[in-house]
């Protein structure tokens, strides 16, 4: 989780508002549940004036897709709303996300769930801007083909209606030029630092050949023991009277 993320966490707190249950069932269509995110130890003028310290607010399907083959348990988003300060601007760029990974992580540790995963239950074209950057760049879901088989392996067909993403999305994603360039880096990167290892081990190598032949000159010469040993050659010494009886 990023810095922001933690900071959120630990200024706020998640709620459960079931007394709007009902009002927010009638407005999306769907049976709803209500949850808020609370700033308690929040800077205050980033809390929106009357909201009763809520910072924003999302609904939540009632019924849950439980998967034994991901060991896991999708909710689904109905809908999703963030108070703005007197200015019109946000309290802080992004906390509906950052409220999304708070309600994961606590339904994760009260209901004792391996994996507990969010999505909206609806893209619609009023929504489609906010939810293809994510399709994009978190779901990594660029084009058609990767949308339907996603769709397909999380057994989403019967759950969601995302058919404003499946009309935005190409048939082939072709990366921009911003895109190739920071492939192109990431590949430099890896390949300089595979030129590092090989540099460093050979450098090794030759730090132990030069280490070895130095403790060669300095000590006894060492034959390898798999080696036949070497047959000296015998030096006779003879004088000069025995030459002469020769």
């Amino acid at each position: 989780m990023s810095l922001n993320f933690e900071l959120v966490k630990h200024c706020t707190s998640l709620c459960r508002l079931s007394h709007l249950d009902e009002l927010m069932t009638r407005m999306t269509g769907v049976d709803t549940e209500v949850w808020a995110l609370r700033a308690d130890n929040f800077p205050e003028h980033l809390v929106p004036q009357n909201s009763r310290n809520y910072l924003c607010y999302m609904g939540v399907f009632r019924e849950k897709l439980d998967t034994q083959l991901h060991d896991c348990q999708f909710h689904f988003l109905t809908f999703g709303h963030e108070n703005f300060l007197g200015d019109g601007s946000a309290s802080i760029s992004g906390v509906l996300e950052y409220m999304y990974d708070l309600y994961c992580e606590h339904v994760r540790m009260v209901d004792d769930q391996e994996e507990v995963y969010l999505y909206p239950l609806e893209i619609d074209k009023e929504s489609i801007e906010y939810w293809g950057d994510i399709a994009k760049n978190t779901w990594k879901i660029k084009e058609k083909k990767q949308l339907a088989d996603f769709l397909e392996n999380n057994k989403f067909h019967d759950w969601v209606d995302w058919s404003a993403l499946a009309e935005h999305l190409p048939d082939v994603y072709y990366p921009s030029e911003s895109e190739h360039h920071t492939d192109s880096e990431s590949k430099t990167d890896s390949d300089s630092e595979t030129d590092s290892d090989s540099e460093s081990e050979t450098d090794s190598d030759s730090e132990s050949e030069t280490d070895s032949d130095s403790e060669t000159e300095d000590g006894e010469i060492k034959y390898d023991e798999n080696e036949p040993p070497r047959k000296r050659r015998k030096y006779t010494l003879y004088s000069d009277s025995d030459e002469d009886e020769a």
